[in-house]
């Protein structure tokens, strides 16, 4: 009976990927897509699904013990890419926690608005745009609630990451006897895979953003300094590589998932 089952869970892969094949290709934006970030689950769900749809195109529900069994062996290709996957999320994870927890409990425990830097405060005689600068209250504790803020997000998206990395580990290899189950949980699951992608991409990035807002507590050039290369890497990451990466392979994903169904709208006309 399980070729009877696998034969059902990839027509309902085909079914979940059917709405996507009518988005024209040239409005396709990983941005905009709602099928794509809604019911697909970006890259990572439409990977899974793709897998799962190319058993059994022709929706005939007799699946050979030949296909079954290389159909499984590729499943087993599959979890341990997973498994893998999660082990890198949690490593990047971990070393943003160990990097968010020190600064975090040091701005918490040591506050300081005034620094010597560059001549910062009055006893160093410096320059009137630096008293200004360290004069301003409001200003100090804007820096700090923000920088505070972005690093408890730090926080919570590394830790959240860790624990629901660690959890779907032991869900793949202690929790699930076998492959049919694992393929099943996943299907149905792979929201958790996209989950882990952006919990460990948003840990970065507020750590990342955290950091000139600390430096401008201290010197004003300290921030320019922090703050130029933050706002590039954001820049570069948001407005050149998920455009030039992520859409692209969005595109050819969108292909492959047209093609899976003109190969059954052929197999179906002859």
């Amino acid at each position: 009976q399980r070729s009877i089952r696998l034969a059902q869970l990839a027509k309902e892969a085909r079914e979940v990927l059917k709405p996507w094949t009518k988005v024209p290709t040239e409005k396709l934006s990983i941005f905009d897509d709602k099928i794509f970030n809604n019911d697909l689950k970006q890259h990572e769900g439409v990977g899974v699904l793709l897998r799962m749809a190319r058993l059994d195109p022709k929706s005939t529900g007799n699946i050979s013990p030949a296909e079954e069994a290389e159909f499984l062996r590729s499943m087993m290709t599959l979890v341990d890419e997973i498994l893998g996957f999660f082990s890198t999320v949690m490593i990047i994870n971990t070393l943003t926690l160990a990097t968010g927890i020190p600064i975090t409990l040091h701005e918490i425990t040591v506050p300081s608005f005034e620094s010597a830097t560059l001549g910062g405060t009055e006893d160093s005689g410096g320059f009137a745009f630096y008293l200004r600068y360290f004069r301003d209250p409001t200003l100090m504790h804007v820096f700090h609630w923000i920088e505070l803020l972005l690093l408890s997000v730090s926080i919570w998206k590394s830790a959240s990451g860790i624990l629901s990395s660690l959890l779907l580990s032991a869900t793949f290899s202690i929790y699930l006897p076998d492959q049919e189950s694992k393929l099943r949980f996943v299907i149905k699951r792979r929201a958790e895979l996209l989950k882990a992608f952006e919990n460990c991409m948003w840990s970065i990035i507020t750590l990342l953003g955290a950091l000139p807002f600390a430096a401008a507590k201290f010197s004003p050039v300290g921030c320019m300094v922090l703050g130029i290369p933050v706002i590039g890497i954001h820049v570069d990451f948001f407005r050149v590589l998920l455009p030039s990466v992520g859409t692209p392979v969005m595109v050819y994903q969108h292909l492959l998932t047209k093609e899976l169904f003109e190969e059954e709208t052929d197999d179906a006309r002859t």
